[in-house]
């Protein structure tokens, strides 16, 4: 059987991490694009100068350590930036990504992304599951976990692909409303995968 790469995704506060763990417990060794991507940020020369000469010194903290909050309020409030930080890091992630899934024993591997689309990792994945809540769900879950406004989490959502049109590019949905049950949604998707 070859192996099937899957991609987990959808917006900011949909619940994808959630989905991410709960296919790790199940065996499915799964790829997070954010935290690879923040460590390709930090470890590469390449990406790092770059950054530097986009949005300044304030970059890098005086140890050298990535300063996210920085670098977050000036890529999240321009869609130019973002797109100008994908066309940086998202090509290294994506060969990374690659790396990984090749050297995996699994036959099926995931790799959760929220910008599958915008950061070109479609190209690289066989299936795409949609993890999606309602706009105002999502808004409250991150309001209450990650601690920002409720401005700054719109802000994110306009500039991702709607869950609408994710929905209809995508092979399967789970809807996580906190209603609804995930882990039987999910087995049927990975039975189905290894058919």
């Amino acid at each position: 059987m070859s192996k099937v790469r899957l991609a987990v995704t959808g917006n900011i506060g949909s619940g994808k991490s959630v989905v991410s763990r709960m296919l790790a417990v199940m065996g499915v060794p799964v790829y997070d694009c954010d935290n690879r991507a923040k460590l390709l940020m930090q470890s590469s020369a390449i990406i790092k100068r770059a950054l530097v000469r986009m949005f300044g010194e304030d970059c890098y903290n005086a140890d050298g350590t990535l300063n996210r909050a920085h670098l977050a309020e000036r890529i999240f409030t321009d869609r130019d930036n973002i797109r100008r930080v994908n066309e940086l890091v998202h090509p290294c992630v994506k060969e990374d990504f690659v790396e990984w899934a090749n050297a995996s024993n699994s036959d099926i591997v995931a790799v959760e992304s929220a910008i599958l689309y915008e950061s070109g990792m479609i190209d690289v994945v066989d299936k795409v599951l949609l993890v999606w809540a309602d706009e105002e769900t999502a808004i409250k879950r991150v309001v209450d976990s990650r601690k920002m406004s409720r401005g700054q989490v719109v802000s994110r959502l306009q500039n991702q692909i709607s869950a609408d049109e994710l929905l209809i590019l995508s092979d399967y949905s789970l809807r996580n409303d906190g209603d609804t049950a995930i882990m039987p949604q999910l087995i049927e998707i990975i039975e189905e995968l290894r058919q």
